[in-house]
C-alpha cells in the first residue's frame, strides 16, 4: 500500500537495473531496464493462441496510443488496460486457429477534474468503440504514480513534520505508507475550507525507518495520520492525538538466527507430469488456463477434465474478488483502517516475485507475467507464478483380505500459485488439482502485524495484544501492540459442471427416527432463486452444496456433479452499520448463488474504492431464477486474527481453506484408478 512497495516491485523486477540508476531516478530507471519476455503471441493463429491469452506488450501500448487519440486529457493517467474478456459463448466456440475478437479494456482518470473514463478499444480494427465517462466521482484503484507524487507532500508539510519533532523523530528517517482513504469522510479540511464529495482521498501512516534498522512496520509512529486530496496534491488534515513512546527495537541478535537447514531437493529425473501449451496447462486429465490478472491476480480459465477422449467442462472462471481487512481498534486514527487489498490495490499489480525453494519447491517452473503500468507502458514482472507436482502422502490403499497383498497409490498434486505484496501483508493464492479429481482452493497470510505504538501494556490489552516492550528510539521504554483484525477472502467460481445448465442444492445430515437409533441422512434442498441462496455454514448438519448438470447423466441414471464444502470461514464483528461493512456486503454469508452476467465479477462492485453501501453482490443478488441456469458461485473464507507475542516481529503463515470441489457422480468410478499418463 505504499510508495516503497512500488519501488521495491520494480527493482526486484529487472535482474539488470543497476542500484546506481535505481538512486538515481527509481521509477523511470527501473522501468526502462526491465527485461521484455516472450509472452504468447496474440494473433488469430498458431496452435496455442486463445482468446483469453492477456494483452501483450504492443497490445497495451496500441491500446492507450488508441485512447489518447480519441480525446483522453492530456495528463491523464491509465490505472487499468486489460484484456475486455470476449463473451463467454464466443469462448467456449473457439477452435485452435479461429479468429477471435480482441479488445481492451482501459481505464482513463483525470486527476485534476477527479474525472474517470471506461473506453474498450478493438485491437483488430484499431478503434476506440466505447469512451464512457462514469459517474462523477467513481474512483479507480489506487496506481502508481500516487505512492511517489505523495510523498513530498507530506514530508515537506509544516504539521507533519511539528508532529514528528514532538515525538523526537529526525522527518528524514520516517517510512512513509501510503493507504486509499478509506470511509472516514474529511468534509472541511485544516483550513475551514469545504471538501468536495467525492474528492479522491489517500491516507499516509509514519513510520520509523531508522538507520539500517530492519522493517519499518516494526515502529510504528502513533498518532499522526495524514489525509491528502490526490487530485490537488495538497494536505487536507493531519491527525496529532496520542504520543507514544516509538520502539528503537533494531533486529535479534546474530546469536538468535538459526542454522541452516540440511539441503532438501525434490528431483524429477524424467522430467515434470504437465504439458503447455501457451498459458493452457494439461495434467492427469485436468486441463485449465492461467493468466495473472492486474485486479484479481491469478486467474483460471476454462477448467475441464479430459477421460477417454471427452473433454468435460467443469468451471469457466475462478479468481479472487477481495480481501477485506477491517481493523477492531475504535480509535480515530484506526477506524478508517478497512483495506479492500484486491479492489483499491490489486493482487496483480504487488505480485512478489516467487523463489525456489521458499515460496514453492524447487522443482517449480516459473512464468512472467506483463502488467500494464498507469503512463501507457508495461512492466514484466518475473517469476510470478509458479507451477509444480508434489507429493501429498497417501492416494488411497487397501489389504486383500485373502493373500494380504497391499494395493496403494501415492496422492500427487498439482499446484499453480502466486502471491502478492500488499503493504505490511503477503498474501499467497494457491489452486490444488489432485488425483481423484478434487480442486482445493487455498489462501496463506504472512508478513507482518500492523502495529500500534501504546503507553502501557493495559491500553493495548483491550482491542489486541502488546508484543514487545523495546528500547525507545529516544531513550526510555516503548510498548508495541498488535490490534485484533480480520481477513475475508471471497472467490468467484462460475462453475459449468457437464455444461451451461446446473442447479444447486444445499445438503444437511439430520437425525432419523429408527428403532435402534442411529439412523441418519442427507437431505437435498433446491436453491430455486438468487434471494433464498445466500447461506450459511452449519456445522451440526454437515451442510454441504452440490452443483449438478442439468443435462449430464452417470450412467446409474443420476444428474453428474460435483460437492462445494466450505473452509475456514469467520463472522464479521463489526457492527451492520459499520460504513465498511456495508460497502463488504459479501461478509453477510460465506456463499452466495447468482445468475450468471458477464459484468458481475467482483464481490464489492467494479470500483469499490470509495464506494458507496450495497455494491457488488448485494446488488447482483436479486431473485432470479437458478434452476437450470448458469449459475455462479461466490465463497468466502475468513480469519479473525488475535494477534500474540508470538507473531511479532513476523508472522507465521496462516494457511486457510476456502473451499474444496470434490466430484459427486461426475465420474463412471473412483478417477484415482485411473492409469497415470
Amino acid at each position: 500500500m505504499n510508495h516503497a512497495i512500488l519501488l521495491a516491485c520494480l527493482f526486484s523486477l529487472t535482474a539488470h537495473a543497476a542500484a546506481s540508476e535505481l538512486a538515481a531516478s527509481p521509477r523511470t530507471s527501473a522501468i526502462k531496464a526491465l527485461t521484455d519476455r516472450a509472452l504468447p503471441a496474440a494473433s488469430g493463429t498458431g496452435a496455442c493462441v486463445h482468446p483469453l491469452d492477456p494483452l501483450t506488450k504492443a497490445e497495451i501500448e496500441l491500446a492507450v496510443t488508441l485512447v489518447k487519440a480519441n480525446g483522453a486529457p492530456a495528463q491523464a493517467f491509465f490505472p487499468t488496460v486489460v484484456l475486455n474478456e470476449p463473451p463467454k459463448q464466443e469462448v467456449l466456440a473457439f477452435q485452435f486457429g479461429d479468429n477471435f475478437r480482441r479488445e481492451a479494456l482501459v481505464d482513463v482518470y483525470d486527476r485534476p477534474k477527479n474525472t474517470l473514463y471506461q473506453a474498450i478499444v478493438d485491437l483488430r480494427q484499431q478503434k476506440v468503440t466505447a469512451f464512457n465517462k462514469l459517474p462523477q466521482g467513481t474512483q479507480p484503484p489506487t496506481f502508481i504514480d500516487e505512492y511517489t507524487a505523495v510523498l513530498p507532500v507530506v514530508t515537506q508539510d509544516r504539521d507533519w513534520r511539528a508532529a514528528m519533532h514532538k515525538r523526537g523523530i529526525n522527518p528524514d528517517q520516517v517510512y512513509l505508507d501510503v493507504w486509499a482513504g478509506g470511509d472516514l469522510p474529511v468534509a472541511v479540511d485544516r483550513d475551514g475550507n469545504t471538501v468536495a464529495p467525492g474528492t479522491r482521498i489517500m491516507r499516509v501512516l509514519s513510520f520509523l525507518r531508522g538507520d539500517n534498522q530492519p522493517n519499518p512496520y516494526d515502529r510504528p509512529i502513533e498518532g499522526v495520520v495524514v489525509a491528502v486530496d490526490m487530485n490537488r496534491l495538497k494536505i487536507l488534515q493531519v491527525t496529532d492525538t496520542v504520543v507514544a513512546a516509538v520502539s528503537g527495537y533494531a533486529g535479534e541478535p546474530e546469536s538468535h538466527s538459526r542454522q541452516g537447514l540440511k539441503p532438501l531437493q525434490i528431483v524429477q529425473p524424467e522430467g515434470s507430469g504437465y504439458q503447455l501449451c501457451g498459458q493452457e496447462v494439461r495434467w492427469q486429465g485436468w486441463r485449465f488456463r492461467y493468466a495473472l490478472h492486474p485486479r484479481d491476480g491469478l486467474v483460471l480459465y476454462t477448467i475441464s477434465y479430459e477421460e477417454n477422449g471427452v473433454v468435460r467442462p467443469i468451471a469457466y472462471r475462478l479468481g479472487l474478488t477481495e480481501i477485506y481487512v477491517p481493523y477492531g481498534l475504535p480509535d480515530v486514527n484506526w477506524v478508517w483502517r478497512t483495506a479492500f487489498d484486491v479492489g483499491e490495490y490489486g493482487m496483480g499489480r504487488f505480485v512478489n516475485p516467487l523463489a525456489a525453494n521458499i515460496d514453492v519447491p524447487n522443482n517449480a517452473l516459473f512464468f512472467n507475467a506483463r502488467i500494464a503500468d498507469d503512463s501507457g507502458s508495461s512492466i514484466v514482472y518475473p517469476n510470478a507464478v509458479g507451477l509444480y507436482e508434489r507429493n501429498s502422502g497417501l492416494l488411497w490403499k487397501r489389504v486383500d483380505p485373502d493373500s494380504s497383498a497391499q494395493d496403494r497409490r501415492e496422492a500427487r498434486e498439482l499446484v499453480i500459485t502466486s502471491n502478492s505484496w500488499i503493504g505490511n501483508y503477503i498474501y499467497g493464492i494457491h489452486y490444488i488439482f489432485q488425483l481423484n479429481g478434487t480442486l482445493d482452493v487455498r489462501v496463506d497470510a504472512t508478513g507482518t502485524t500492523l502495529n500500534q505504538g501504546v503507553n502501557s501494556i493495559t491500553e493495548g490489552s483491550v482491542h489486541g495484544r502488546v508484543v514487545d516492550k523495546a528500547s525507545a528510539a529516544g531513550g526510555g521504554a516503548a510498548i508495541v501492540a498488535a490490534p485484533n483484525h480480520q481477513h475475508f477472502f471471497n472467490f468467484r467460481a462460475d462453475l459449468d459442471i457437464d455444461g451451461l445448465a446446473n442447479r444447486v442444492y444445499e445438503s444437511n445430515v439430520q437425525a432419523q427416527t429408527s428403532a435402534w437409533g442411529n439412523a441418519f441422512a442427507s437431505e437435498d434442498s433446491l436453491l430455486a432463486t438468487e434471494a433464498g441462496a445466500r447461506r450459511d455454514i452449519d456445522l451440526s448438519r454437515a451442510r454441504t452444496w452440490k452443483i449438478l448438470s442439468s443435462n449430464g447423466k452417470h450412467d446409474l441414471g443420476t444428474p453428474t456433479g460435483y460437492t462445494l464444502t466450505l473452509g475456514d470461514t469467520a463472522t464479521p464483528y463489526s457492527s451492520d452499520h459499520f460504513a465498511a461493512r456495508q460497502r463488504a456486503g459479501f461478509v453477510e454469508h460465506p456463499l452466495w448463488v447468482t445468475r450468471y452476467h458477464a459484468d458481475e465479477l467482483y464481490a464489492t462492485g467494479t470500483y469499490p474504492n470509495q464506494g458507496s453501501a450495497g455494491q457488488g453482490l448485494p446488488a447482483y443478488s436479486g431473485d432470479e431464477n437458478l434452476q437450470d441456469q448458469d449459475v455462479v458461485l461466490w465463497v468466502s473464507a475468513g480469519l479473525t486474527h488475535i494477534p500474540d507475542v508470538e507473531q511479532y516481529p513476523v508472522m507465521n503463515t496462516e494457511s486457510l481453506q476456502v473451499f474444496r470441489l470434490t466430484p459427486y457422480g461426475f465420474f463412471r468410478r473412483n478417477p484415482a484408478l485411473n492409469p497415470l499418463h
